[in-house]
């Protein structure tokens, strides 16, 4: 007679409903993307998820409450391949082009788009405008935060540092949205490199060997 099976361990409800509500939030990120916030119902994501309306509407009762799960979703999945590029940085790199290099990488992506369909969607609807830049500012302070304190460490002025973060993302966001009616990055990694050129010139770096910064690898 042969013994029976241990029985499998049984997944606890809290972890089954964090599962539950990463795969809608997943499938609600996806639907925006391919289809745009303006055509988005939440009936497809329910549909693109694999599960029943019913259970969709038992973690995610609202559209907006979709909206802002698929931004956390977002902001997530970009806010770990930014600290996985911090990660990589070497001391003997070049700060300067590594910093371009994740901004480009940011605001390029699907995830920075979605967010920003959603905000100019449905910028009038103030509760999901506020749960948008508090999710934004969340993730991205810690980004900054980051490359300001290896930006220190390489031996800028706190006041330099700062200053040349905030506009260096600014270039690489004001591309971004320019790349909505004018596609194409050839202009923008130019420009990049000639801002670069600008801040060594003006003395406040040092040149250094230019590092080709690789993101983490491709999720399917």
């Amino acid at each position: 007679m042969s013994e029976r099976s241990a029985p499998l361990p049984r997944v606890p409800q809290a972890e089954r409903s964090a599962r539950m509500q990463r795969r809608l939030a997943q499938a609600a990120y996806e639907v925006i993307r391919d289809g745009g916030y303006v055509n988005f119902r939440t009936a497809a994501v329910a549909r693109a998820a694999g599960v029943s309306q019913g259970a969709q509407l038992h973690h995610f009762p609202t559209k907006n409450s979709l909206a802002e799960a698929a931004i956390e979703y977002a902001w997530s999945q970009s806010t770990e391949d930014s600290l996985a590029r911090i990660r990589a940085f070497d001391g003997g790199d070049d700060i300067l082009a590594a910093l371009m290099a994740d901004s480009q990488a940011f605001f390029f992506s699907d995830y920075f788009r979605v967010a920003l369909d959603i905000l100019m969607a449905g910028g009038n609807d103030l509760a999901l405008r506020d749960a948008l830049v508090a999710s934004t500012l969340s993730h991205r302070s810690r980004v900054e935060r980051l490359w300001l304190e290896k930006l220190v460490e390489q031996g800028w002025k706190l006041p330099d540092a700062e200053d040349v973060l905030a506009l260096s993302m600014s270039v690489a966001r004001g591309f971004a949205v320019r790349a909505l009616v004018e596609p194409g990055r050839e202009r923008f990694e130019r420009l990049c490199a000639r801002w670069v050129a600008i801040l060594r010139a003006a003395g406040l770096a040092a040149p250094a060997r230019t590092p080709r910064v690789a993101g983490p690898p491709r999720r399917k």
